[in-house]
């Protein structure tokens, strides 16, 4: 496809982010309901697609991690089709203003999604820019080509049998290089990146429109000298839960040098080594690495503790991992000697986008969640990550696509949780005696 042909593309999205736009919220909400049906009649057609990828994607050799995302589970899938039910149920955003002069919501227009994997979120996506108003133009990677054609079909489907604009939810066409759909200013108006750091982190330096890449893994908990080692541990497992994607997986923990202490009745040792029995791998820093080793000296440890003898047998040598996802089961552990330092190692370490603090002091937390460049900080609270929260006893969900950060171009256009909001924009009401 020509840049000619390519721009012609996207502008038919455009115009029908325009028809969009003047469709009501009960059309697009009835839309919403109808396709999450549709998705459900022909769920088998999407797995056998899905199939087809995965066992294609074998022969391509994509990395197993990718794999795993690209997996769709039949329960993945009902995951999806719940949260498009659940969009049909919230409150439509670009009803909200502010009086006659004030500030109105309204969608951005045109919206592509790029990701690796993820399949289910391609439809997640197309639900959430439905909701607003905005078209959606998705880009997976060559490992999921069938399942999102399957996808995309239904959709079209549902959307010309309800007289709605075919270019509501497309697939880039084949041949199309990301990089050259990413540059398409005159029609595009955000571009999603999601997937492996590297790959969010060459598609928002590439993109010359505006970008909200969604982050993933390298979230740092800092375990205080009043904090509490089993909270910690909780915090630490229940976050990598999520399903496939673990997005507020905490993969650091800096931990206040007291804990080191031996005359102290807190054990971070048998700690390090329960983390080890739940699956992780559990790697450190120096002193972290000899605090371990010296310990299991004292205690002697008898033949049935090897595993804990070779559980930090290498400390971390070079200060860039500290700032990368692990993506897996490792975790990380770092000793600092006071808060200040703990604040300083996190903002230049972690991903920003969901940190964890545990302490009992008030000027502790005052001071850390002003200093703590993150979108999101968690006080004393589990950080899981999930695409549809219920909300209460009312049926009522929170729908998010993903977190963005505070460190990561296009964040701050809207910092922190990836719902329907960020999704749109706002535009400025002003009367005769209000003009500048």
């Amino acid at each position: 496809m020509s840049p000619e042909d390519l721009t012609g593309f996207i502008y038919k999205s455009h115009a029908a982010a325009l028809q969009l736009a003047q469709i009501s919220t009960r059309e697009r909400d009835s839309l919403l309901l109808e396709l999450a049906e549709s998705v459900k009649k022909n769920k088998n057609l999407i797995l056998e697609a899905n199939t087809l990828d995965l066992e294609a994607s074998r022969d391509m050799a994509v990395p197993e991690l990718v794999l795993e995302w690209l997996k769709l589970t039949p329960e993945r899938l009902n995951n999806a089709i719940e949260c498009l039910k659940h969009l049909s149920n919230l409150p439509d955003p670009l009803t909200l203003h502010v009086g006659i002069n004030g500030y109105q919501r309204v969608p951005l227009g045109v919206v592509a999604f790029v990701y690796e994997g993820f399949p289910q979120l391609g439809l997640i996506a197309a639900g959430m820019c439905l909701k607003v108003g905005n078209t959606i133009i998705l880009k997976g990677g060559n490992e999921g080509t069938n399942t999102q054609e399957a996808i995309a079909t239904i959709a079209k489907d549902i959307l010309v049998a309800r007289s709605f604009p075919e270019a509501c939810i497309t697939s880039v066409p084949k041949g199309v290089i990301l990089k050259e759909l990413i540059i398409q200013e005159k029609y595009l108006r955000l571009v999603i990146p999601y997937g492996r750091p590297s790959f969010v982190q060459q598609v928002s330096k590439q993109a010359t429109v505006s970008a909200l890449p969604i982050a993933m893994g390298n979230c740092y908990l800092y375990l205080s000298a009043s904090g509490n080692l089993d909270f910690a541990k909780e915090i630490i497992l229940n976050s990598r839960k999520g399903d496939p994607d673990a997005v507020n997986a905490i993969e650091k923990v800096v931990i206040h040098k007291s804990w080191l202490d031996h005359t102290l009745d807190r054990n971070l040792g048998a700690w390090i080594v329960s983390l080890k029995k739940q699956g992780l791998v559990v790697r450190g820093c120096a002193t972290t690495t000899t605090y371990f080793r010296e310990l299991l000296e004292e205690t002697h440890s008898d033949e049935t503790d090897k595993p804990s003898r070779v559980l930090l047998e290498q400390a971390i040598e070079t200060e860039d991992v500290w700032g990368q996802a692990y993506l897996d089961e490792t975790i990380a552990i770092k000793i600092v000697n006071d808060t200040e330092e703990a604040i300083a190692w996190v903002n230049q370490y972690s991903s920003g986008h969901a940190d964890v603090l545990l302490t009992d002091s008030l000027s502790e937390r005052d001071r850390f969640v002003s200093r703590i460049n993150s979108s999101t900080i968690f006080v004393n609270a589990h950080s899981r990550f999930s695409r549809c929260a219920k909300l209460g006893d009312n049926g009522n969900a929170k729908i998010a696509l993903g977190m963005s950060s505070l460190k990561t171009r296009g964040a701050s256009r809207y910092p922190g949780v990836i719902d329907i909001y960020a999704l749109t924009t706002t535009k400025q009401i002003l009367t005769n005696s209000h003009l500048l």
